[in-house]
């Protein structure tokens, strides 16, 4: 197992519970470090996103992480041979009330007008250039849509505000260790071509998406429904 990411966001732990993994350092931006990490892999599963809270600010960041690190993945894949890539896409759980009534995720992503447009635009990007890849190059790409990420086990989001107190895409949550399973569902899903599904662990996303397809075709249910 290989991953690349950022100088100093390394994992340095005993590796006791972890398969053995080889950390390169390095962005998404930069296609040469993509291809080193591409190399001898059978599959790509790409989670780097801007995250920063200025990286909307103005477009290049999120343009060199979001949609130049995607093209240079997909690019690395086509250069090494690896046919199957799972991107990590975006549910638009903020978008409330959905005006468009319930979401397929095998439709374009919706986009806001708001200050979550910059972000919206460069996640669909992110799906155009997969979408182009697998129709060009006949790869195989499974998108996971996401809901707003947080930690159900330690009851917080990414910036440790207890979920009592975040109203931030309430509705649209998904725990990271469901998320985290839900990549390994799609790294070994059989099917050829493009696929998306959305992974949203709250019970309310079914009144806005299509999560009965990730049940049946990914065949994966999230175990946290933030039911409390």
């Amino acid at each position: 197992m290989v991953a690349l990411d950022l100088p100093g966001h390394a994992y340095h732990g005993d590796g006791s519970s972890r398969p053995s993994v080889r950390w390169i350092e390095g962005s998404v931006s930069d296609l040469a470090g993509v291809e080193q990490a591409a190399r001898s892999v059978e599959a790509i599963i790409h989670l780097a996103v801007a995250v920063e809270p200025n990286d909307y600010t103005c477009p290049q960041m999120a343009f060199s992480t979001n949609v130049l690190g995607t093209y240079n993945v997909f690019e690395a894949a086509r250069h090494q041979g690896v046919s199957k890539v799972v991107l990590m896409g975006s549910a638009p759980v903020h978008l409330a009330p959905l005006e468009s009534g319930r979401v397929d995720a095998r439709t374009r992503l919706p986009t806001s007008a708001g200050g979550d447009h910059l972000y919206d635009l460069t996640k669909r990007l992110q799906e155009e250039i997969a979408r182009d890849f697998c129709e060009t190059y006949e790869m195989d790409v499974v998108v996971l849509r996401a809901g707003h990420v947080v930690d159900a086990i330690e009851g917080v989001d990414a910036k440790g505000t207890p979920l009592g107190e975040l109203e931030y895409c309430r509705g649209g949550w998904v725990c990271r260790q469901d998320l985290a399973e839900a990549c390994l569902e799609a790294h070994s899903l059989d099917a050829k071509g493009y696929h998306a599904f959305h992974i949203i662990g709250s019970r309310e996303s079914r009144e806005h998406f299509e999560i009965e397809r990730t049940e049946e075709k990914l065949r994966f249910r999230p175990r946290v429904t933030f039911e409390d």
